[in-house]
C-alpha cells in the first residue's frame, strides 16, 4: 500500500483501474474529458478537474498516465511549486506521440521522463528509452485482469474470433478484413471499436466479419468468453496490447503481431502473425487448429505472469517507499 497518494488519468484505460486498486490508491479518472472534441474545451476542463482534485485531497505522491501529454506536463509543472513526488505511468502514445512525428510533442515528453520522480513502463526497451533521456524508470506489465462474465452469446460462426480493434493508426485492420476472405465461411470474425470514424461501411465488407461496435464492459466481457481465440495486432514494435491481457483472463488463445515485445512477454498461447493477408490468414487457421493445446498453456502463462506481477509490485512499494 502507498500512503498519501492519488491516481488521476483523463480516460477510461483498464490498466489504471488495475494497478491503483492493487496498490490501493485513489483513482480519479475523467474519462469524459477523452470524449470531448474541441481541445480548447477539453484542457480547460480537464485542468481545472485535476486542480480541483489536488487541492481538495492534497496529496504527497501523485500518479498520472502518460497520455495524456496535457495532464502530465501539468502535473510536473505543479511539481516546481508544491511538495509532490509524480509517479508518471507512461504508454507508447505517451512515450512516442503520434509515433514520433512531433519535435515539440517529443520534446515535452522528454520534459516528462525528465522531471518525473518515477515512470512507470510495460518492459525493458521502453525502460533504456527513458533512462537515456535521464529519467528514472521501472518495468511493470498490466496486471491480468479478472473478467467474469454474467452471460454467454450465441454467435454466428461455427468458429468465432475476437479481433479487439480500436482502429487506431497502429492497427492493421483493413489487412484483416482482407484475411477474412481467404478463411473458411464459416469462421466469423467479430471486430470491436467504433469503425464509423474510419468511415467503413459494413456491407463492403466480407460476410463473416461482424463490426460490433463499441460494446460496454459487461458486453466486452460477455463476447471475449464467447468466442474461440482473440485476435490483437499493433504494428509498435515495443507495444504490449491490451487485448492480450484480457485473453489471458478469458482463458482464450490468441493471435498476435510478430513482435519481440508480444513473443516475449505472451510467450505461450498465441500464434504469431506478420501484417500481411496470407500470414493473418495462416494464423486464425493455425490458432483453431491448435485452439486445445494453446488453450492449455494460456492457462499456465496465467499463473506465471500473476507471480511474477506480485513481485513487481512489492518491488514497486519498496522503491517509493524508500525513496520518496
Amino acid at each position: 500500500m502507498i500512503k498519501h497518494a492519488i491516481w488521476i488519468s483523463w480516460e477510461n484505460q483498464r490498466r489504471n483501474r488495475e494497478l491503483s486498486a492493487a496498490l490501493q490508491i485513489p483513482l480519479f479518472e475523467f474519462c469524459e474529458i477523452d470524449r470531448i472534441n474541441n481541445y480548447l474545451k477539453k484542457y480547460i476542463i480537464g485542468i481545472a478537474k485535476t486542480l480541483y482534485v489536488l487541492t481538495k485531497t492534497r496529496p504527497r505522491i501523485v500518479f498520472c498516465q502518460n497520455p495524456s501529454i496535457v495532464l502530465s506536463i501539468l502535473i510536473i509543472g505543479l511539481k516546481t511549486i508544491k511538495d509532490i513526488r509524480i509517479v508518471v505511468d507512461a504508454h507508447n502514445a505517451g512515450l512516442f506521440p503520434i509515433d514520433g512525428h512531433s519535435e515539440i510533442l517529443n520534446c515535452a515528453s522528454r520534459i516528462i521522463q525528465r522531471y518525473a520522480d518515477l515512470t512507470i513502463v510495460t518492459n525493458e526497451i521502453l525502460k533504456q528509452h527513458v533512462d537515456k533521456n535521464g529519467g528514472r524508470a521501472f518495468v511493470l506489465q498490466d496486471k491480468i485482469p479478472k473478467l467474469k462474465p454474467t452471460r454467454y452469446k450465441r454467435l454466428r460462426g461455427r468458429y468465432n474470433i475476437l479481433f479487439i480493434c480500436t482502429y487506431a493508426d497502429d492497427e492493421p485492420y483493413e489487412i484483416v478484413f482482407e484475411a477474412a476472405k481467404d478463411i473458411e465461411k464459416n469462421i466469423f470474425i467479430y471486430v470491436t471499436g467504433h469503425f464509423d470514424k474510419k468511415g467503413i461501411n459494413p456491407s463492403d465488407l466480407p460476410e463473416n466479419v461482424v463490426l460490433t461496435d463499441y460494446m460496454p464492459e459487461e458486453e466486452y466481457i460477455s463476447m471475449l468468453h464467447s468466442i474461440d481465440a482473440t485476435i490483437d495486432l499493433t504494428n509498435r514494435e515495443n507495444c504490449l496490447v491490451c487485448g492480450a491481457y484480457e485473453s489471458i483472463a478469458a482463458g482464450k488463445p490468441m493471435v498476435l503481431s510478430k513482435t519481440r515485445a508480444l513473443m516475449e512477454y505472451f510467450n505461450k498461447g498465441a500464434v504469431y502473425v506478420k501484417h500481411t493477408k496470407d500470414s493473418i490468414a495462416n494464423g486464425i487457421k493455425e490458432v483453431l487448429r491448435r485452439k486445445e493445446e494453446l488453450t492449455g498453456q494460456i492457462s499456465n502463462l496465467r499463473k506465471i505472469r500473476l507471480t511474477e506481477w506480485q513481485e513487481k509490485k512489492n518491488k514497486l512499494e519498496a522503491i517509493i517507499a524508500e525513496s520518496f
